[in-house]
């Protein structure tokens, strides 16, 4: 069951993600919610991971999709590569899981403008954990 104050998450055929912020209430913390857990192995932080993701701001403005570009992308999961919200998201969780990463902005970017992220953003992302080596 998904917590009604948080956005909303639906899935088309080819699993890309859309968001629903309707009656949402922005938390004060990073928030890490399991759509559906994954029955891999626990992602530890320094392994090299790959990942389908999409990213709002709070506005319902998407900024990012793996799914646009049409591939996952693969990264290692560390702090200082990414993202503190990401990491303490990401970091336990078994590979084939489905996320909802609310991420403030203490544990996003912060005050910096990042592209098409405004400084002092809450972040909403939908990450499918698919691999971690």
């Amino acid at each position: 069951m998904t917590d009604a104050t948080l956005p909303q998450i639906t899935r088309a055929a080819n699993g890309a993600p859309s968001v629903d912020f309707a009656g949402t209430v922005k938390p004060d913390g990073l928030v890490v919610e399991v759509l559906e857990a994954g029955d891999g192995a626990a992602v530890v932080a320094g392994q090299s991971i790959t990942v389908h993701y999409a990213g709002w701001l709070w506005d319902g403005a998407k900024f990012d999709a793996s799914w646009d570009r049409g591939e996952p992308i693969s990264f290692v999961i560390a702090r200082g590569s990414l993202i503190d919200g990401w990491v303490d998201g990401i970091v336990g969780q078994p590979v084939g899981s489905q996320l909802l990463l609310v991420v403030p902005p203490e544990s996003g970017y912060g005050d910096r403008s990042m592209g098409p992220i405004p400084g002092g953003s809450t972040l909403v992302f939908a990450v499918d954990v698919l691999d971690a080596k």
